[in-house]
């Protein structure tokens, strides 16, 4: 029971010792691989759409593969589950008003410029090009938003070599197409715009 008890003891110590050896203080991050995996999490505001921007709470996830001392190639995933105060009047009931921007799913590729500093923080900025598919609208005026342009900023601290945390934001734009409605009888074109602000970890593979 007691020997049980003390090696038990040893491997826990011995844990924690590596785990402590692994923090990273006062040294620049250096990625010991080229791949790199993060997710995010935060508040999207939508701008300028005619029936209802896009805003809600965010989930996002990407995939970095490094092919420059400072930029890495960048695919993007998310979705945005949309909700917002009162923007006109409900889409089936004229005796309430509706947030009218409904849900989004993101789908974006391009580069990712990620610059060391003396401490294991990271500086990033990415530079994408992709669509957004616009659903679950109150009007039933889905569609898609097309080229959307995406960029922004946000540091990651690396707290290992393979473990970053840390937070951005984005600014993103585009022309939206939408089709006929309850809202509005024909398809119509509009802007497409929101910011967000997200905070996640990254992982590299």
């Amino acid at each position: 029971m007691l020997r049980s008890l003390s090696t038990t003891l040893l491997v826990l110590t011995a844990l924690s010792s590596a785990a402590r050896a692994e923090i990273q203080q006062g040294v620049p991050e250096v990625f010991p691989s080229k791949h790199e995996l993060s997710a995010h999490m935060g508040f999207q505001a939508g701008f300028g759409a005619q029936l209802g921007s896009t805003s809600g709470f965010k989930l996002e996830g990407d995939y970095a593969y490094k092919f420059h001392p400072f930029i890495w190639f960048d695919a993007n995933i998310a979705n945005t589950f949309g909700f917002g105060s009162a923007e006109g009047i409900c889409a089936h009931s004229v005796l309430a008003n509706c947030y009218r921007g409904g849900w989004a799913l993101e789908l974006m590729a391009g580069i990712k410029l990620k610059f060391a500093t003396k401490i294991p923080l990271v500086i990033e900025a990415p530079a994408l090009i992709g669509v957004e598919v616009l659903y679950n609208r109150d009007c039933g005026d889905n569609g898609a938003a097309v080229p959307v342009v995406k960029t922004g900023g946000g540091v990651m601290y690396f707290l290992t070599k393979k473990i970053g945390v840390g937070a951005k934001f984005d600014v993103a734009f585009g022309p939206g197409f939408h089709g006929s409605s309850v809202c509005k009888q024909q398809s119509y074109t509009d802007f497409f715009g929101y910011f967000d602000f997200l905070v996640g970890a990254e992982f590299v593979l």
